[in-house]
Parts: structure tokens; sequence; C-alpha cells
């Protein structure tokens, strides 16, 4: 049962990753983007952050401490930077590409994390902990006791795992890109420069970001040569 619950969570808060994601990205660019490099409207960053902070949360309920908020909000922004820390740092090793670039702010380090989105993850975490902790674990124990519910949390998932093996070869295809360019990867300015908006409203482009992304970096690739 602890499993599906942190499943749930899982699943949940990385579709709800991906909404906050799109609306901030979409107007700061004031373009519409697909955050993420995954086709589906999933952000796995924000479901492992949200599980890491329900850990966090059920720790705390155990303690009777009148400064947990403080406690909650300064651990949160600890762990959860060291969360975005390490998947940037294993996209930039591995993958040589960057999903998010901070570069512009102040107090940042390497451009993978800064102090204004260290605080911005704990003021998430404390109305998380606030608002929605002490009904989460209800509203997943009556999504896993619904048929219905498990069945689409099964699709969901097929779906998930078949979008990220795709993803992970789009990745593949960016890290030989990268290479021929001689340069780290910024996917969001690469999602801009190849159109991606326009080919997305064509029926045979519905898998976003996979077929026309790696299009447009064959197309580059062969251009280069």
């Amino acid at each position: 049962m602890v499993v599906f619950k942190y499943l749930f969570i899982f699943c949940l808060f990385a579709f709800v990753g991906w909404i906050l994601e799109f609306i901030y990205r979409s107007i700061n660019t004031k373009k519409i983007i697909n955050p993420g490099f995954m086709s589906g409207c999933v952000v796995p960053l924000y479901g492992f952050g949200a599980v890491i902070l329900e850990i966090i949360c059920n720790l705390f309920d155990k303690i009777s401490l009148n400064y947990k908020i403080v406690l909650i909000f300064i651990i949160s922004i600890i762990l959860l930077s060291i969360l975005e820390l390490i998947s940037g740092l294993i996209l930039l090793k591995f993958f040589h590409l960057k999903l998010w670039d901070y570069s512009n702010y102040k107090l940042n380090y390497k451009g993978l994390i800064c102090l204004k989105f260290s605080i911005f993850w704990g003021l998430l975490s404390l109305l998380y902990y606030l608002f929605i902790h002490k009904y989460i674990n209800g509203l997943a124990i009556s999504f896993i006791n619904n048929t219905i519910c498990i069945f689409i949390l099964g699709i969901y998932i097929g779906i998930f795992l078949i979008d990220l093996s795709v993803s992970i070869n789009l990745l593949s295809n960016l890290k030989k890109y990268s290479k021929s360019v001689k340069q780290i990867i910024d996917l969001e300015k690469l999602k801009i420069d190849s159109s991606i908006e326009e080919q997305r409203r064509k029926f045979t482009k519905a898998i976003y970001p996979y077929l026309s992304l790696n299009k447009y970096l064959k197309e580059k690739m062969k251009d280069k040569r």
C-alpha cells in the first residue's frame, strides 16, 4: 500500500509540475513550450520532489515542535535544491544538455540552482505541508481502492514508461548533436529554434517533442556534415 501511495504521489505531482512549468515557461518565452525532455504531460523531477517532500512531512508529523514549519522550509530547500543540482549535473555530464539555466540569476551555482528558486521550492513545500499533506494520504487510499482509478494509474504508468524509452533515445540524439556543434544544448532554446509549435499541429507530429525534434536534429547534423 505504501508503494502505491508514493507511486500515486509521483504521478500526480509529475503532472502538476508539468502544468506549473508549462505556464511559467510559456509566459516567460511568450511561446507555447512543452517543458522537459519527455513528450507527455509529465516532469519527473517534480514527482521525485513530491515523494521526498511527503517523506519529510511524515517524519515531522511525529515530532511536536513549535518551529517545525521553519525546519520543513529549510530542509526542503536543501534537499530539493540537491535533487535539482544532481539532476542537472547528470544531464550535463551524460547528455551535454541543459533543461534549465539560472546563469542570469544572482547567487547561482553552474546555472543549475540559485537562491531565488531554492526559496521558491521552500515556499511550495510549505504550501504542500499546510494545505495538501493532511489530505494526500486519504486521497491516495481512496484512489488506490478504486478499481477504475487503479486502471487509469496503470495506463498512465504504461504511457510514462513508453514515453521515457523514446525520450531516452531523443537524449541520445541530442548528445550527438551537442558533440557535432561542440557546445552544451539549451533544450528550451532548441525547441523554439526548431519551430516545433508549427510542426506540432500536424497529426504526424503528435508525439512531441520526439518526432519533431528528432527530425530537426537529423537535418541539422546532416547540414553540419
